[in-house]
C-alpha cells in the first residue's frame, strides 16, 4: 500500500518518466533481494559495534558530567551550610561565654530590680547604696552585651528581654518595653519551644527609625525562663559574605527555606529563585529528595536541582542549575561522538557497499551467465514471479539439472546408435587421431585396444521362418550378438555389433599369429547361428589390422571376400587371402573429397573448388607407384560422372555450358597422363564453377533489386525481413546473407538508416512535429526514434533542426 501511495505521488509530480525508473528501481531491487540482505547485514555487523560503543561512550560521559555536577553542587552546599552553621556556633559560644560570666545572672537575680526601675524623681538615702549596685550590675550587663554584639561580624544587635522589670537592654541603652524603639518585635517567647531557636528573617526597626533586615536568634537568659537575649543577625552581610556566591544569573537559582517553609535568602535580581520557590513540583521533590539531588522540568527548561538539609539551623538549602547550560560541554561531546559516528558509519557504508559488491561479484556473474544463456537458448532469463538472486539461481540449476538428466537420459536411449555410428565412422575414411579414438571408445564404452585387431563381417542370408515378423527378428538379432559374445574367449576386447540391416560386424584384439584361430571362431559362429537359430549366414574375414587406423582397409577386404563366395564353393566363412587371384592393390578413391568438390562448384566457389580437386589429384598422385594407369583414369572418369550429375542437379547440360563439342568421356580416354588429365579438368572445373557462379550472381543481383523496390515502397511501414523474404519465395536466413553480401548491411541496418535519412529531410523540409515524423517514418515511440537519430547523427531531432535554423518550430 505504501509502495503503491508513493508510486501515484510521484506520478502526480514528476511525470511517467520517474515513475518508470522508480518502477524498475523497485522490481530491481525486489529482485536483488539476496544484494539488498547481504548489504543490511554486512551494515549491521559493522554499524553495531560502533552504536554501541558510542552510545556506551556518550552514557558513560553524560554519567560522569551528571555525578561531577552533583557532587560539585553538593560539595558547595555542603560547604555553605558548613559555613553557616559555624556562624550560629560561634556566635552561640559567644553567647555562653557571656552568660558564664555571671555579669547577666547577677542583673537578673538583683534583688528587687524591678522596684528600683520603678523609681522617679528624689532617691531616699537607703536606697542609694542598693541603687548604685544596681546600677553597676546594668552596667555590667550591658558592657557583656556590647561584647557579645562586637565578638562576631555578622551580629547587628543584641536585645536582652528581662520580663520581670519589663526592660531591654542593649549594648548602650536601656528601655522599657513601651519606650522600645523596635517595636516590631513581639516582646513573647510566645511559640519558641527550644533554645536557641533561629527565628524567620524580619525587617528591625531602628532607633533612628530605618529598619533593617536581620536573622533573629533567640536564647533563653542565665536563670529566668521569661528573660531571653535576642541576637539580630545582618542579614545583608551573611548574604554577601555566604550565600551571594552561589548565585550567579538567571540560569542559576539559589534559596534557603526555613524550617516553616518561608523563603529567607534568596536572589531578589533574578526572578528564577523566587519562581523555584513558589513551584509546588519543586517543592514536592524537594520533600521527597532530602539531602540529594533530582532533575525537574520548570518554566519549559530542564534544571538539576540539589538541596541539603542543616539540623543546626532547621533550615533547607536548595541549589538550582540549568542542565542545558551546565550539560554544553556534554553536548559538545555529544556532537563530537556524533560526528565521529556519522563519518565511521560513512565510511563503513564505502566499505560495506565495496565489501558487499565484490562478495556479490559472483553471485552477479552467475546472474549474467543465466541471463546470457537464458537467451542464447531462446527462453527468458528468470521466471518473472522467481525473487531473489539465489532463488532466480536455484531455478536456472533446477531447470539446466533437468535438461541435463533429460539429455543424460536421452543420450543413454540413443548411445546403442551413436556407438554404431562411431564404429561405422571408422570403417570408412577418416582423419581421427589415435588419442581422438581412444578417447572416443572409452567414453563410449567400447573395449577395444588400439592395436592388433581382427575384423569379421557377418551378413545374414537365408532365414529358415521368412514368415516371422519383425519383433521375432530383432529378437533373434539379439540372439545373434549375445552369442556371439559369449563364444570370444573371456579377457580378450572386442566390439561387436549389427552394423546395417542383417549385416554384423565383429573386432577382437589378437595377435597376427592367432588368425587361424579367428577364423576358427568364425566357423563356430557360422555354425551355431544356423543351427540354434536357424538362418544362414556368410561371414568375411580382412587381413589382420595393425592398428584402429587399418580398420578401413581390413574392412572392405571382408566384404570382398564375401563377394567371392561361389569362388569359394558356398561355404559360409571366406578369408580374403583364400580368394584372391593375384596380389593387386586396389586404388582407394577419395570419395570424401569428391563430395566437397562438387559442393564448392554448386554454390560457385573457383578457388575453393579448385583446390580440393588439387587435394584429390594428390590423394591419386600418392597411390601411383602402387596402381595401374587404368586404375587411375577411372578415378578421373568417376569424377566427371560426378560433375555430370551435378549439373543435371542443375538442369543444365555440361558439354552445352563448357561449350565443348566432343564427347567429354571420349576425350578424357584420349589423356596419355596423369598431368595432362589433371590440367584437363582444371579448365573444365574453371569454366563450370564461373559458369555457375555468373548465373547466382545474375539471380542474385535480380533479387537484391526487387529487394531495393520492395523496401523504397514499404521502409516506411513496420516492414520485417520475414515479410520481404516471403515475397520474394527466399528463406529469411538465406535472403539475410545475400543482402548483407550486396549492401555490407544487414537488413534491420539498412532500414533504420533509410529511415534516419528521410527523417532528416522531413525535419528540415516540413514544419511537422518530431512526433508525426516519427510515426510517418515508422516509429511509433517518438523515444525510440529520438534515440535512434541520435545514434546515427549525434544530435537529437530538435538539435539538428536547430543546428540548420529551426530554433522557432516545437520539438514536442
Amino acid at each position: 500500500m505504501r509502495l503503491h501511495n508513493l508510486w501515484v505521488a510521484v506520478s502526480q509530480r514528476y511525470g511517467k518518466g520517474v515513475v518508470v525508473l522508480l518502477s524498475r528501481w523497485l522490481i530491481s531491487a525486489k529482485k536483488k533481494h539476496f544484494y539488498i540482505k547481504l548489504f543490511t547485514y554486512t551494515m549491521v555487523i559493522v554499524l553495531l559495534p560502533i552504536l554501541i560503543i558510542s552510545l556506551v561512550l556518550y552514557r558513560n560521559i553524560t554519567s560522569v558530567m551528571q555525578t561531577e555536577l552533583r557532587t560539585a553542587n553538593e560539595m558547595y552546599l555542603k560547604q555553605t551550610v558548613d559555613t553557616m552553621e559555624m556562624i550560629v556556633k560561634h556566635i552561640g559560644t559567644s553567647f555562653q561565654q557571656t552568660v558564664l560570666s555571671g555579669a547577666i545572672k547577677e542583673f537578673e537575680a538583683f534583688p528587687l530590680g524591678s522596684y528600683y526601675e520603678t523609681l522617679d524623681g528624689v532617691y531616699r538615702d537607703e536606697d542609694l547604696r542598693e541603687l548604685y549596685l544596681y546600677v553597676n550590675s546594668k552596667s555590667n550587663a550591658q558592657w557583656y552585651l556590647n561584647n557579645l554584639k562586637e565578638s562576631n561580624e555578622f551580629i547587628h544587635s543584641v536585645y536582652y528581654f528581662d520580663h520581670n522589670k519589663h526592660i531591654v537592654l542593649t549594648g548602650s541603652a536601656n528601655f522599657t518595653f513601651d519606650d522600645f524603639y523596635d517595636d516590631t518585635w513581639s516582646l513573647s517567647t510566645e511559640g519558641i519551644s527550644a533554645y536557641p531557636t533561629i527565628s524567620e528573617l524580619r525587617e528591625a526597626k531602628q532607633l533612628d527609625g530605618t529598619r533593617k533586615l536581620v536573622l533573629p536568634i533567640v536564647y533563653m537568659s542565665a536563670s529566668l525562663s521569661d528573660s531571653y537575649v535576642v541576637i539580630n543577625l545582618d542579614a545583608e552581610m551573611i548574604y554577601s559574605a555566604v550565600f551571594h556566591k552561589l548565585i550567579r544569573d538567571g540560569n542559576h537559582a539559589f534559596f534557603v527555606l526555613s524550617a516553616g517553609g518561608k523563603l529567607m535568602f534568596y536572589d531578589r535580581q533574578f526572578a528564577v529563585s523566587e519562581q523555584m520557590s513558589g513551584d509546588p513540583n519543586v517543592l514536592r521533590l524537594i520533600e521527597e529528595h532530602r539531602q540529594g539531588s533530582f532533575e525537574t522540568e520548570m518554566l519549559g527548561k530542564q534544571w538539576h536541582v540539589t538541596n541539603m538539609s542543616s539540623e543546626v539551623l532547621g533550615w533547607t538549602f536548595i541549589n538550582g542549575i540549568l542542565v542545558n547550560n551546565i550539560y554544553k560541554s556534554v553536548n559538545n561531546t555529544k556532537n563530537l561522538i556524533l560526528f565521529t559516528a556519522l563519518m565511521l558509519v560513512a565510511a563503513s557504508g564505502v566499505f560495506v557497499f565495496i565489501t558487499s559488491r565484490n562478495i556479490y561479484n559472483p553471485i552477479r556473474h552467475l546472474l549474467s551467465f543465466v541471463k546470457d544463456k537464458s537467451y542464447e537458448g531462446g527462453g527468458t532469463a528468470t521466471n518473472p514471479k522467481v525473487f531473489g538472486e539465489l532463488k532466480v539461481i536455484r531455478s536456472s540449476l533446477m531447470e539446466a539439472y533437468e535438461l541435463q538428466e533429460s539429455l543424460q537420459k536421452r543420450l543413454k536411449e540413443s548411445l546403442p546408435a551413436y556407438k554404431k555410428m562411431y564404429v561405422h565412422s571408422l570403417l570408412r575414411p577418416n582423419h581421427f587421431t589415435l588419442e581422438e579414438i581412444d578417447d572416443r571408445l572409452r567414453f563410449l564404452g567400447l573395449g577395444l585396444y588400439l592395436d592388433d585387431i581382427a575384423l569379421f563381417v557377418i551378413t545374414l542370408t537365408e532365414i529358415a521362418d521368412p514368415e516371422a515378423d519383425v519383433e521375432r527378428m530383432k529378437m533373434n538379432k539379439l540372439r545373434i550378438e549375445d552369442m556371439i559374445e559369449a563364444m570370444i574367449p573371456a579377457g580378450r576386447n572386442r566390439i561387436v555389433m549389427e552394423l546395417i540391416e542383417d549385416r554384423f560386424v565383429v573386432m577382437i584384439n589378437c595377435h597376427p599369429t592367432q588368425m587361424t584361430d579367428m577364423i576358427a571362431l568364425a566357423e563356430r559362429v557360422a555354425h551355431d547361428i544356423r543351427q540354434l537359430i536357424g538362418i544362414g549366414c556368410t561371414i568375411g574375414i580382412g587381413n589382420h589390422s595393425r592398428t584402429v587406423c587399418e580398420l578401413q582397409r581390413a574392412y572392405s577386404e571382408a566384404k570382398e571376400a564375401q563377394r567371392h563366395r561361389v569362388i569359394s564353393g558356398n561355404s559360409d566363412v571366406i578369408y580374403i587371402e583364400d580368394v584372391r587371384l593375384e596380389n593387386i592393390p586396389l586404388l582407394v578413391y577419395p570419395k570424401e573429397k569428391e563430395a566437397a568438390l562438387n559442393n564448392y562448384i554448386l554454390n560457385g566457389e573457383m578457388e575453393e573448388a579448385l583446390g580440393m580437386f588439387t587435394e584429390f589429384v594428390k590423394d591419386l598422385k600418392e597411390q601411383q607407384r602402387k596402381v595401374d594407369f587404368r586404375q587411375l583414369q577411372q578415378a578421373f572418369i568417376r569424377l566427371l560422372g560426378s560433375l555430370v550429375e551435378t549439373a543435371a542437379s542443375l538442369r543444365l547440360d555440361i558439354e552445352s555450358v563448357l561449350r565443348r563439342k566432343t564427347n567429354l568421356y571420349e576425350v578424357l580416354l584420349k589423356k596419355k597422363d596423369l598431368k595432362e588429365i589433371e590440367e584437363w579438368f582444371s579448365d573444365i572445373i574453371g569454366d563450370f564453377t564461373t559458369y555457375i557462379g555468373q548465373a547466382y550472381k545474375e539471380k542474385n543481383n535480380k533479387y537484391v533489386k526487387q529487394a531495393f523496390r520492395l523496401l523504397e515502397q514499404t521502409y516506411c511501414d513496420n516492414i520485417s525481413l520475414v515479410q520481404i523474404s516471403e515475397q520474394l519465395q527466399l528463406s529469411p536466413s538465406y535472403f539475410s546473407r545475400l543482402f548483407k553480401e550486396h549492401t555490407g548491411q544487414s537488413f534491420s541496418e539498412y532500414v533504420m538508416t533509410a529511415r534516419v535519412e528521410s527523417g532528416k529531410k522531413l525535419l528540415l523540409e516540413s514544419k511537422l512535429l518530431i512526433k508525426d515524423i516519427s510515426e510517418r517514418i515508422g516509429y511509433n515511440n517518438t523515444n525510440y526514434f529520438i534515440k535512434v537519430f541520435k545514434e546515427h547523427t549525434g544530435l537529437t531531432p530538435g538539435e539538428y533542426r536547430k543546428m540548420h535554423g529551426w530554433e522557432e518550430l516545437a520539438t514536442e
